[in-house]
């Protein structure tokens, strides 16, 4: 087993010495002298297809690097000339301690101080409230910064969405949505790949909560990767990253300068994740249920306004719902097995809900009664729900039929009518057979 510390910085150290060459203690050097160490390093002569792996590889390498590091200390208000001290306490014992002692000096030497440079290089361009920014975001240095250079516009951007999917002026809520997008979509991790050249199309459509079909006919494979990549995953992150970077850094928005997190923020996330800018349908596809224009059908057909996860249980539950369920191909014939479905599970009958139940059950004894008090368990043999004592003997006889396949647990004493069995069952509704 390996530590991803030294996966992550042995692939980083790699391409910068296939650029410079040389042996191990001049690309020592170089990282620690050089802050152009951490620019991608340009191979001379390499193909083009390799050379865009290699890109990607090293952005995803850096970042995921960078995280760790604030993830081990960025919470922390460490001094600059204290990361070394912290990075040695916090991985003493690590995995990462005890395989720096498996390879060679030079080895070791070139990967803790890449570590440490790398740190110091993070520490000497931001600050304790940025750091935190890009850490509560899950983002490395580069992308922080360039989340910083775009949070005065996307920060007002943000607020003009949510706000108006509050007033439901869905065109001022696409436009906001697709201005975010358009800034977010120009770095690494948020940039999409494939980036369709109609994805401004594509994102209309798919908050709309219209079918996308006809706009991407002869490109499906590529659209269905943006929209589950690109709209479904990176957007909602990017959103998420900026309100918790204004909170880490005290942004203030507005005539009135709140704080962002004062502001209505919980609608525009939904919508781009769900594919509708429909509240209730957005909560009903969070809830599980995968078709995005089956749930609209569904809300819009029941004229149903969901707001909250008891609003839908109690809107499954309904009579007029179940009236609807009834219909043979509702609410799309495609989608009719994966409705009935959805509802038996988020919100089964009340004959599969788990509870308590006590009942009384008369008894059949075969020689004098036990008393009242005694624990004995049910067993069917040959059909009949006999009543057996502690030791296991036959001594009675239940009087009513029991459901073999029943899924709770029963236990059973004998009442102070001692004719009857106490029974207190924990399960759905299925003690009784018929």
């Amino acid at each position: 087993m390996e530590s991803g510390l030294i996966q992550l910085i042995f692939s980083l150290l790699s391409r910068m010495q296939a650029r410079l060459g040389g042996n191990l203690d001049q690309l020592i050097d170089y990282v620690v002298n050089n802050a152009a160490a951490w620019t991608f390093p340009e191979v001379a002569g390499e193909e083009v297809d390799k050379r865009e792996r290699a890109l990607k590889e090293w952005e995803r390498h850096m970042a995921t690097l960078d995280t760790a590091i604030l993830s081990l200390i960025g919470e922390a208000d460490v001094p600059d000339d204290q990361i070394e001290a912290a990075l040695d306490n916090i991985l003493q014992s690590s995995l990462w301690q005890r395989r720096l002692l498996r390879v060679d000096d030079a080895s070791r030497a070139a990967y803790r101080t890449t570590l440490l440079t790398r740190s110091r290089h993070i520490w000497a361009n931001s600050t304790a409230a940025t750091r935190r920014g890009y850490f509560l975001a899950g983002l490395g240095l580069e992308a922080g910064h360039a989340l910083d250079a775009i949070a005065p516009e996307a920060n007002d951007l943000l607020i003009q969405a949510n706000a108006a999917l509050v007033a439901s002026d869905h065109e001022a809520a696409i436009a906001a949505i697709t201005g975010i997008a358009e800034r977010v979509f120009a770095f690494y991790p948020f940039e999409p790949d494939p980036l369709p050249a109609n994805w401004r199309e594509v994102l209309r459509y798919w908050l709309l909560g219209q079918p996308l079909a006809a706009i991407v006919a002869g490109e499906e494979a590529d659209a269905l990767q943006f929209i589950e990549g690109g709209l479904v995953y990176r957007l909602p992150w990017a959103m998420e990253a900026l309100r918790v970077r204004a909170a880490a850094n005290g942004d203030v928005v507005g005539m009135f300068a709140q704080a962002l997190d004062d502001y209505e923020l919980g609608l525009a996330v939904p919508a781009v994740e769900t594919g509708t800018m429909n509240r209730s349908a957005s909560i009903l596809i969070q809830a599980g249920f995968n078709s995005r224009l089956a749930a609209i059908k569904a809300v819009t057909d029941t004229a149903a306004t969901l707001t909250t996860g008891a609003e839908l249980r109690d809107w499954l539950r309904s009579p007029g719902l179940a009236a609807w369920s009834a219909q043979p191909n509702w609410p799309t014939a495609e989608t009719r097995a994966i409705w009935l479905a959805f509802i038996q599970e988020f919100a089964p009958s009340d004959n599969l809900t788990w509870a308590r139940r006590d009942y009384l059950g008369n008894v059949q004894w075969f020689a004098v009664p036990a008393p009242p008090g005694t624990p004995v368990s049910l067993f069917h043999w040959n059909g009949q729900p006999l009543v057996l004592a502690p030791d296991g003997h036959a001594i009675g006889l239940l009087q009513h039929p029991l459901n073999l396949n029943r899924r709770g647990l029963v236990r059973a004493t004998v009442a102070m009518n001692n004719g009857q069995l106490d029974l207190s069952y924990l399960g759905p509704d299925d003690l009784w057979g018929g």
